[in-house]
């Protein structure tokens, strides 16, 4: 009985039918493109540009705390203390 649908199955012509009318039906999840969950326009922003943001900034704050960077590395008083450093009061005659 088995055989008989079986063969009935694969030599029907609904399945030859079916097979070039139906639409592909993907059995995977795809890899790339939007998320499946609805975000809204703040999430949009801070997930798209954030990072893009982050990384702009980050190099910027390096470069202008070398100095600093370097006095500390060098063991020198931080230019703020130097600054605020009363000068030597002169000897008077």
């Amino acid at each position: 009985m088995i055989h008989t649908l079986l063969r009935r199955h694969l030599l029907s012509s609904r399945r030859a039918i079916v097979k070039t009318q139906g639409a592909p039906v993907r059995s995977y999840m795809p890899l790339a493109g939007p998320p499946r969950f609805p975000m809204n326009p703040a999430q949009r922003l801070i997930l798209g540009v954030g990072p893009l943001i982050l990384m702009m900034v980050i190099p910027y704050w390096a470069l202008f705390n070398m100095p600093r960077w370097s006095r500390m590395h060098l063991g020198l008083p931080p230019e703020e203390e130097e600054e605020e450093a009363e000068p030597p009061p002169e000897n008077a005659k």
